[in-house]
């Protein structure tokens, strides 16, 4: 196929090459961790089984965005009327966490997700208050943060339960964290519980690693929320690295027709999939960068008049390797710290003063567990000392 001529990076591209290169980022691989992950959000919305909250997260452009994405459309678009007149249920809402945050734009950016009008609340300040609503030295101002925002707060409760949300997404939610203190942390928690306690509605929190300290505030929140790793495809995994290439091998499906504007074939293919380490080092084994990095090889291909895509135009657009250094760097240590605090039985068993070989042996329904036999410090058939009757 003749190459084509290039289009000035003044100008836009032409509708057609557009619309093919929509195509591709509208375009979702339905690869195996996806799946599974998709499988397990799901079911927990069904169900919480009493969790107030659910922590999503893992490496970032792993794909956690596109998965909220992708349950939000499916559960809005199975959504049914149950009675004549209502409104259409929204059974899960999605938001993106504001940063830095504040409960007032979170409590707007709900309302508009819901469609629901935002109420305009009275601004006010006692005298002595410093302007983020906190007490001074001096006077006795309130101590009530000014974005606290009741009649928002009441506003979105009505909505949720008159819309019958069963889950809130909340995106980026490692906002919540920007504060890092552990009191600020325990305040964010205390709200969650409340809002969920008014509410019922169930809240997805996703993000990256650093998200994953929220579970650790305490007992409660151990209790009252669950958690949901989405981690990247392994190198050292056999089963990982054959998902990892039934991804690329789909996305390349989509990448290049976009740049030749026909089907492509396998001989075309092949080429590119022989250099899977290639794809995976550039990406880390998170699908998402690898899609980014596809969208800006076929935008530069199609602006250059490629005639198909090619593996040294597929290497321009890499990210450079310091970027790829200081996100495995973030990767690795996030994956390290959810294995160090995943504990284990014996840490358990030490923290309810159990020991091992005490903990009761199971046993089949019926039977009745061996009654142990004393020791004794003597063989069989050896008298124990003892004092003599004499005469009298």
């Amino acid at each position: 196929m003749p190459r084509k001529k290039p289009i000035p990076s003044s100008e836009p591209l032409p509708p057609l090459l557009q619309a093919r290169l929509e195509s591709l980022k509208a375009y979702t691989a339905d690869h195996a961790m996806l799946l599974w992950a998709d499988d397990s959000l799901t079911q927990a919305i069904w169900e919480p089984g009493g969790f107030a909250f659910l922590l999503l997260y893992g490496p970032t452009g792993v794909g956690k965005s596109e998965l909220l994405h992708s349950v939000t459309c499916r559960m809005q678009s199975r959504a049914q009327v149950v009675t004549p007149g209502d409104r259409l249920p929204l059974p899960v809402v999605l938001v993106e966490t504001p940063a830095p945050f504040t409960l007032r734009e979170w409590y707007e950016r709900v309302l508009r997700a819901l469609d629901e009008p935002i109420i305009e609340e009275p601004t006010y300040r006692e005298v002595g208050a410093s302007p983020n609503g906190k007490r001074t030295a001096s006077g006795r101002g309130s101590a009530k943060l000014l974005d606290e925002a009741p009649e928002l707060r009441h506003a979105v409760e009505v909505a949720l339960a008159k819309r019958r949300v069963q889950a809130l997404f909340c995106d980026e939610a490692q906002h919540f964290m920007m504060d890092g203190e552990t009191q600020t942390l325990r305040r964010r928690w205390d709200w969650l519980k409340s809002l969920n306690n008014t509410t019922g509605v169930l809240l997805v929190l996703a993000g990256a690693y650093p998200l994953f300290q929220f579970r650790l505030i305490s007992g409660q929140a151990a209790r009252r929320g669950t958690d949901l790793h989405f981690p990247r495809y392994q190198l050292t995994s056999p089963q990982d690295c054959s998902a990892f290439q039934g991804a690329l091998l789909a996305l390349l499906k989509q990448a290049c027709p976009a740049v030749s504007g026909r089907e492509a074939k396998t001989a075309e293919l092949q080429p590119l999939m022989d250099h899977w380490p290639l794809f995976y080092a550039g990406c880390l084994g998170c699908v998402g960068v690898l899609k980014e990095w596809l969208v800006r090889t076929v935008a530069a291909a199609l602006r250059k008049g490629d005639a198909r895509l090619t593996l040294d135009r597929v290497r321009e657009h890499q990210l450079i390797e310091a970027s790829l250094a200081q996100m495995a760097t973030d990767i690795v240590a996030g994956e390290q710290q959810v294995a160090l605090t995943g504990g284990s039985r014996e840490q358990l068993h030490s923290l309810l003063q159990m020991e091992s070989e005490a903990a009761p042996t199971p046993t089949s329904v019926g039977e009745t567990s061996p009654v142990r036999s004393r020791r004794t410090s003597t063989r069989p058939g050896t008298r124990k000392p003892k004092r003599e009757a004499v005469g009298e």
